[in-house]
């Protein structure tokens, strides 16, 4: 049986000076390597569950990427599975499929093998895929659809839903926050019209329809949520904003909530922040072997700007994020400033802008200059002064990292200038930008070969690709990904470094045609270029490029 430290730096997931750190913590507390490892933020607890599968020489299942059959489920009791924290997910014949987070708990199994008298096959996952596979599979009882429409009906006749002790609505609003969370989705808009009300969900960035019901429980629907994110419940004629943070499967999921008027009632779109979906590194945000090259480089600078580019859900902040985990934060005093703090990162001080109290990027960034920092993190250039003591924190030796709303590398530069930032200071500052998109990856259930034909290559432009005539991939559509024929998305990239031609180029107020051009001559992938990429890889669709790029 290998040692997890063996484990984790055979797959490049440690380095020889993270655990010598992690050993050294080790001594002063006590804990067991692989808490440790995770409490620094050197791997995430799925990474730990895989390596730790691995030092058992057991099968690793991702249970979000995992259909689980309900037969499987209706035969391990839901005490069972809590109490070992354990969760079946398939059945063939005599033998059922079990993942658990300690698949070396020999109590479980034996219990596990008396109660379903059958043969247990066991697989390691991770503690927060179990409990919320548990939550969704054991206290919706049937399917989600089923409890939501079994509510809905509840919800029309004024009664409690059989087997259910809350309202119906309270039950219904919980009913969509859980199938939100277990379809991946990013937001949830609840759309009141003439007759009914229309429930969408955002999933890998498309817009689709969940579900519809009839207009007389819109109201009481956008009341529980009101309340739920303490909103003003007697104000309907005004927008509204507020928050909750939703309880699910062990964990914290934060839920902004925004209200707006319409002709037909209140319109609510719910954004949903579960930060078991992102996973940080550089190695999972889907930057080729060069990329993440440059992209380590920039980490390692000792100063200067590096900015993240894109419109808004394009992962600019996971970028630099990944990026933070790329430097050793016991070695350097890492700030930031954020509006608001997404994800909580050890060993580093975030701030939240507070701009009631007069805290703001400007203000946070002026006073961390007296809290001798190494690297400062701002959540984004909106204006002059922040870009103008951003670019001056750089010039006095620190390294920034920061996010801008454009659509491209090039275009980066110009949107600075627009600002106000005088030209010398860019060239002497910036190190580089990375511009970027998130593109949807191929179901990986139903998957097939295609060859594109001749017509479709030319209505694309592609004539001169090199992979014009090859074998693509495509998605049929099937359950997993609600017949989309798409599941999950990775990033695509566009990374300007700024070499002394691009330099001279931004000095001379060069248009941004002419700065990609340049850019591309010395080896710089567009957008569609590394879109591109995937699609000949097989990651993703010619259509999605072109969606896209």
């Amino acid at each position: 049986m290998k040692l997890l430290g063996e484990v984790l730096k055979e797959n490049n997931m440690i380095t020889d000076q993270q655990l010598g750190i992690a050993l050294k913590e080790q001594k002063g507390t006590g804990e067991l390597m692989g808490d440790v490892f995770v409490r620094l933020g050197i791997i995430t607890r799925k990474d730990l569950a895989w390596a730790m599968a691995r030092c058992s020489d057991l099968d690793y299942v991702d249970l979000r990427q995992t259909f689980i059959e309900p037969e499987a489920i209706k035969a391990v009791p839901s005490s069972l599975a809590k109490k070992y924290t354990l969760i079946p997910f398939a059945l063939d014949g005599e033998k059922i499929r079990v993942a658990m987070d300690n698949p070396n708990n020999v109590v479980a199994l034996d219990t596990l093998r008396q109660s379903t008298r059958k043969n247990i096959e066991v697989f390691a996952s991770d503690y927060e895929g179990i409990m919320e596979a548990i939550e969704i599979y054991y206290a919706v009882g049937t399917t989600i659809e089923e409890e939501i429409d079994k509510n809905v009906k509840a919800a029309l006749a004024g009664a409690v839903a059989e087997g259910e002790t809350a309202p119906p609505v309270v039950r219904l609003v919980d009913l969509f926050l859980i199938k939100a969370i277990r379809d991946g989705a990013t937001d949830i808009h609840i759309t009141p019209e003439e007759r009914i009300t229309r429930v969408n969900f955002r999933v890998d960035g498309i817009l689709r329809s969940e579900t519809i019901f009839p207009r007389d429980i819109h109201i009481p629907i956008v009341t529980r949520i009101k309340v739920m994110s303490t909103l003003n419940i007697a104000e309907s004629r005004l927008p509204q904003e507020g928050g909750l943070v939703y309880e699910f499967s062990g964990r914290e999921i934060d839920v902004r909530t925004s209200t707006s008027p319409t002709d037909n009632g209140e319109n609510i779109v719910m954004r949903v922040l579960d930060k078991a979906n992102v996973i940080l590194g550089l190695r999972h945000l889907g930057l080729n072997e060069n990329g993440q090259k440059t992209v380590r480089r920039m980490a390692g600078k000792p100063h200067g700007i590096v900015l993240s580019a894109g419109p808004t859900g394009s992962g600019k902040t996971t970028t630099l994020y990944s990026m933070l985990k790329e430097i050793n934060a016991m070695e350097k005093n890492i700030l930031t400033i954020e509006d608001p703090i997404e994800y909580h990162l050890p060993l580093i001080k975030q701030t939240q802008v507070n701009e009631q109290s007069g805290l703001t990027f400007k203000e946070a960034i002026r006073h961390f200059l007296r809290q001798d920092p190494d690297i400062i993190l701002v959540g984004e250039i909106r204006d002059l002064e922040t870009a103008k003591i951003a670019f001056q924190a750089a010039m006095t030796g620190h390294l920034v990292f920061s996010t801008i709303h454009t659509n491209d590398a090039a275009s980066t530069i110009a949107r600075l200038l627009d600002l106000g930032v005088e030209p010398y200071l860019i060239p002497t500052c910036m190190r580089a930008v990375l511009a970027q998109r998130l593109i949807r990856k191929i179901c990986p259930d139903c998957v097939e070969a295609y060859t594109p034909t001749d017509e479709e290559i030319e209505n694309y432009g592609l004539q001169n690709w090199a992979g014009a005539g090859k074998t693509l991939k495509r998605g049929r559509g099937c359950p997993r990904c609600s017949n989309m024929g798409y599941r999950g998305r990775t990033g695509i990239f566009e990374i300007m470094e700024v070499t002394p031609a691009i330099s001279n180029l931004i000095t001379q107020r060069a248009s941004a045609d002419v700065l990609v051009e340049a850019a591309r001559e010395e080896g710089m992938l567009t957008l569609r270029d590394d879109a591109l990429r995937w699609a000949l890889e097989g990651v993703t669709t010619l259509d999605e490029v072109f969606r896209i790029t």
